[in-house]
């Protein structure tokens, strides 16, 4: 293995693992920072009051998502198989 070729493998396991949290993480975000807004309007000083809409919104999004997530996980998987049938004799 060259180390041009371990550095193309890492890249894309770090772009991938990027692409796959980008939707759960900015949708955690926009909820927290929506929570955060009305518990400062209502004074409301409970933690369980950010954490449980957080922690629903971000199933849900990992629901939707789970389809496009497998999808892009198996084409670097192959695109590494590839890479790796090149390598070996």
């Amino acid at each position: 293995m060259t180390p041009q070729l371990a550095l193309d493998l890492a890249y894309g396991a770090i772009i991938l693992s990027a692409k796959l949290s980008a939707p759960v993480l900015i949708c955690t975000m926009v909820v927290g920072v929506g929570m955060n807004i009305l518990q400062t309007v209502l004074s409301i000083k409970d933690m369980s009051m950010s954490f449980v809409p957080k922690v629903i919104a971000a199933a849900i999004v990992m629901g939707f998502a789970m389809p496009w997530a497998i999808n892009l996980m198996s084409s670097y998987f192959e695109q590494t198989y590839m890479m790796f049938r090149q390598v070996a004799p």
